[in-house]
């Protein structure tokens, strides 16, 4: 059995911070998807995720954050910056093309924190049974983000789109 990450999150004047601590993955996709999609609602635009103490990200959570970049383009306005990111974590995301989507911000000789320093951030739940549709619309947004990438995930979404239930990816 696959640990799910731990998420947590905050607000910090116009910034939405959130963090993922352990793997990020399919289990914590939808739980972080759902929480941006009701900050877009209260009108928050600017995401910033923090992956300091994130060891490893599947395509999955990849596609989560590439979808969340493409809907605040589709809104026109917002931005979202991943932080903190390990030389291995840059190098996946890199692979994807999705530092042509979001910023992305190597990991340095300090880690940078949220804005007002000393304030906790609250964990938010994660769900995880993983969500065909969560994982299917991370995949979908890998490829409409980089055309190449349609053959790296074919079979994923073939399986999916033919009745998968999606625990595995």
């Amino acid at each position: 059995m696959i640990t799910p990450a731990t998420v947590s999150a905050g607000c910090f004047d116009q910034e939405v911070w959130i963090r993922i601590e352990g793997r990020g993955n399919f289990q914590s996709s939808g739980s972080i998807r759902k929480f941006v999609q009701a900050m877009i609602q209260r009108g928050r635009r600017q995401f910033v995720v923090d992956l300091a103490s994130c060891e490893h990200m599947d395509s999955t959570f990849m596609g989560t954050l590439t979808g969340i970049s493409q809907n605040l383009r589709e809104l026109g306005q917002g931005s979202l910056q991943v932080i903190n990111v390990t030389p291995r974590n840059v190098e996946l995301m890199e692979n994807l093309g999705l530092n042509f989507l979001f910023g992305i911000e190597a990991a340095g000789t300090t880690v940078r924190t949220p804005a007002e320093e000393g304030v906790k951030l609250m964990a938010l739940p994660v769900d995880t049974s993983a969500e065909k549709e969560v994982i299917l619309s991370a995949h979908e947004a890998l490829i409409e983000a980089n055309p190449a990438n349609a053959e790296r995930f074919r079979d994923v979404l073939e399986y999916l789109k033919q009745g998968g239930d999606g625990g595995g990816r």
